[in-house]
């Protein structure tokens, strides 16, 4: 995937580790980790808590169902990362 000035969005490193996850995200911290390997820490009706394995924080899935305006991680499609 290319932004708007032609650069790529994703480092040759960043796309190598993109190819082995199965739920690529990046974190509001900027690093990209797999939602398939987070250790869920707790589960409510309306979320899902876990702690980032790249800055440690506390993050849910809220933003992404529309619960909270802000996201603590941004869904990577994988269709759309240069190998």
């Amino acid at each position: 995937m290319i932004d708007i000035y032609g650069r790529p969005l994703f480092s040759q490193l960043e796309a190598e580790q993109i190819r082995d996850m199965m739920f690529p995200v990046r974190c509001t911290c900027g690093r990209i980790y797999d939602l398939a390997k987070v250790e869920v820490t707790a589960r409510y009706a309306d979320c899902t808590l876990w702690k980032a394995p790249c800055c440690g924080r506390q993050a849910d899935d809220r933003g992404e169902t529309g619960w909270k305006t802000t996201q603590d991680y941004y869904r990577i499609d994988k269709g759309q990362v240069q190998w």
